[in-house]
């Protein structure tokens, strides 16, 4: 399988539209809506700006991460995965899973590095179209019941997902020995980055709640995540000088 076969383009063009599609017509209904429940045009507006930025902000790491893809898999495959519910850090895992990054990429390769981040992902989606109607359900009357209780279990995968990344990451930082890459970059060096690019990314958070909680600047929280994004790219680029 060519990493740019013009059937791989079609069907990423396919998946696209569709999004946009559906993008549009949920767009269209809450503007309807919003203003058949009298919503003032600044409430509208102002989360038609929240949603734009969160939106674009969080998409400049994807954009970064399809151009560190392409390499390996062509443009198609990583539009394909990080255009819809794709996540840089699981596509590289399963890149490096069948040693795409070590040699030259083959049409084995690429197959069975895109079967994985592929099939992998079909749970999610299965799932929501299967139980998520009857989970939704309970998990309302959980909220009105026990709200306590659904914090306490929403912290609890949360920080499941946090414990599970960060795991790979300190691994990556301590464990790896000294080992390099083909392009001569150690790969404890690369854990190290990544290490100290997570403690500043949550330190950052954490002054923004601070902000948010203690100096009550509301207004920070449609902006705290991507400041949050910005600060840890900014981060990693520096760090890799520094190192």
């Amino acid at each position: 399988m060519p990493k740019d076969y013009i059937g791989v383009f079609i069907l990423g063009a396919a998946i696209v539209l569709s999004i946009i599609g559906m993008a549009t017509y949920y767009l269209v209904k809450s503007l309807k809506r919003a203003k058949e429940i009298g919503m003032s045009s600044a409430t509208v507006k102002n989360a038609v700006k929240s949603s734009a930025i969160f939106s674009i902000l969080p998409s400049i790491p994807i954009v970064i991460g399809v151009g560190v893809m392409m390499s390996y898999l062509g443009l198609s495959i990583p539009w394909i995965r990080l255009t819809v519910i794709g996540a840089l850090q699981y596509e590289l895992l399963a890149m490096d899973q069948v040693g795409i990054t070590k040699v030259i990429p083959t049409a084995e390769l690429i197959g069975t590095a895109a079967i994985i981040m592929t099939f992998s992902i079909v749970a999610g989606p299965i799932f929501n179209i299967v139980a998520f109607k009857k989970l939704q359900h309970k998990l309302v009357d959980l909220e009105k019941n026990n709200k306590r209780l659904l914090d306490t279990i929403t912290g609890a995968l949360l920080g499941g997902i946090l414990a599970g990344l960060a795991s790979h990451i300190i691994i990556g930082a301590f464990f790896t020995g000294n080992t390099s890459s083909e392009d001569g970059i150690n790969t404890a060096t690369n854990g190290y980055i990544t290490l100290i690019t997570l403690a500043i990314s949550m330190a950052t958070m954490a002054v923004c709640g601070l902000l948010i909680t203690k100096l009550k600047w509301t207004k920070l929280e449609n902006y705290a995540l991507p400041i949050t994004i910005l600060v840890a790219m900014g981060a990693a680029y520096a760090l890799t000088f520094a190192f």
